[in-house]
């Protein structure tokens, strides 16, 4: 019997979840195309939901009809381009989705962060005005070669998926090193201002790179027992008279480093400036809102040092991503517990209010594809 053409195509069709309203989403179908030269379709096995995609489905200034979401991601390896050398078919793999040129003065010095021609991902498009490519929310997607990191090959494809937030901090401590040459992380007393995902990464590598205390604000009880396991020594809450308990203790132990993770309408780069010691450094990693007035008073007098990231790179001859996956693979157990709930693709809408609700216990709400 003669098969007609329409039943073949749709036998190949893959499956995306798009914003619909800012209330639900779409299940449709599209036709993947085949990798060219040098790039890599990827079985999208689990995407985690960042406060970013919140912000992109909920806010209506920020929301726009069909964008498919999700841009933490870990699959695997399905077929290749002719000039692919760095991962083959069937092997796990992490995805960076910060898209780079590869031509403007940034990536030709090796700081591929600051591409002045960025792409990325829908829901991961800060500052960017390159290529956009649709997120995680699917069964499949192609990508550039260069953007895959392999993982182990039993490395659970949620854990996988945590390489994107973990990359965040590690990035964000390699940037507050070059702050002062003199110094290095080891031995400081670092504060953590938010204990969301990247606050958690935060503490975690901090606690890795050698830090001495690790003070961390947070507000709910998961996030405050997550935050004891990965290294703090000393846990404010966020809300009350947690940040004025946080300033007196600050006063007994000069801090070295804050990082600030909260961003949206919070007041956290005043706490900051105001807990940091004479000479002190500040980190924002944090997304605001909008402009947040620095206390430039502080700032001088105290001769702070700040500066501000939320992507991932090179820093000397090892990407952000090549030390994350191997953190990943080496403190699984621990990574883990970071996940507590994970929905199947066509339950993102489920899974968008799990994230969005820390009061159901969430830290990392992750959604996973049987494809």
């Amino acid at each position: 019997m003669k098969i007609n053409p329409p039943y073949i195509w749709r036998f190949n069709m893959k499956q995306a979840v798009t914003t619909k309203n800012p209330s639900s989403f779409d299940i449709v179908e599209f036709d993947e195309r085949e990798p060219q030269s040098n790039e890599v379709l990827i079985k999208i096995k689990a995407s985690g939901i960042c406060g970013s995609d919140l912000h992109a489905y909920r806010e209506p200034e920020k929301w726009t009809a069909g964008r498919v979401l999700g841009h933490e991601i870990a699959g695997e390896v399905e077929s290749i381009g002719d000039k692919v050398t760095r991962v083959k078919i069937g092997q796990r793999v992490a995805f960076q989705p910060r898209l780079f040129c590869g031509i403007c003065s940034s990536c030709q010095g090796g700081r591929t962060e600051l591409c002045q021609n960025a792409g990325g991902l829908h829901g991961a498009t800060f500052f960017t005005n390159g290529t956009q490519l649709p997120g995680g929310f699917r069964e499949t997607l192609v990508v550039p070669e260069v953007n895959l990191f392999p993982v182990d090959d039993d490395l659970d494809f949620a854990i996988a998926a945590l390489a994107e937030p973990l990359s965040v901090a590690v990035h964000g401590h390699r940037v507050a090193t070059q702050l002062d040459p003199m110094t290095t992380t080891h031995g400081e007393r670092v504060v953590i201002l938010g204990a969301g995902p990247i606050g958690l990464m935060s503490v975690f590598y901090a606690r890795q790179a050698g830090a001495g205390d690790i003070a961390v604000t947070a507000r709910y009880p998961q996030q405050i027992e997550a935050a004891k396991m990965l290294g703090a020594t000393h846990v404010f809450p966020s809300d009350e008279d947690g940040p004025e308990r946080l300033e007196h203790w600050s006063k007994q132990n000069p801090v070295d480093l804050v990082m600030e993770t909260v961003g949206g309408t919070a007041q956290t780069p005043t706490l900051a400036s105001r807990i940091s010691r004479i000479g002190g450094k500040i980190l924002l990693l944090g997304v605001f809102s909008g402009d947040n007035p620095l206390p430039a008073r502080s700032i001088v007098s105290k001769q702070l040092r700040i500066a501000g990231t939320i992507f991932y790179g090179y820093i000397g001859f090892h990407h952000d991503y090549e030390i994350a996956t191997q953190l990943l693979s080496s403190h699984r157990e621990k990574m883990a517990k970071l996940i507590t709930h994970r929905v199947p693709l066509e339950d993102v809408a489920k899974g968008i209010e799990l994230a969005g609700n820390k009061k159901s216990g969430s830290i990392k709400v992750t959604v996973e594809s049987n494809y």
